[in-house]
């Protein structure tokens, strides 16, 4: 599978249209559009930026499997915060989530 049709296939797997993925990644309509009809190769920095807004890695992108599916939206903003807390705020999230996962 090309980059174009994989781009596209994980975009439509979690419901984005080609403007919310280009607004997600921050990269133009345009330039999102182009590479989707397969008139341009993406650079890396510009794969890589979609791959964060689709959930997924560089690596899982490339994969021949897809073991599971990209992380819904919210999940995505969850786990951008997360990593921005420091050590002592990470251990207090994890107690909060253990506490919760136990209801």
């Amino acid at each position: 599978m090309d980059i174009a049709s994989r781009i596209i296939e994980l975009r439509k797997n979690i419901g984005f249209n080609t403007n919310q993925l280009a607004k997600l990644a921050n990269i133009s309509y345009s330039t999102l559009y182009e590479v989707e009809t397969g008139k341009k190769q993406p650079s890396v920095y510009t794969l890589e930026k979609i791959c964060t807004a689709l959930g997924i890695t560089l690596s899982e992108f490339f994969s021949d499997t897809q073991e599971q599916e990209p992380l819904p939206p919210e999940v995505r903003q969850i786990c951008e915060k997360v990593k921005q807390l420091s050590p002592d705020k990470l251990k207090v999230l994890n107690a909060v989530l253990d506490t919760w996962k136990g209801e």
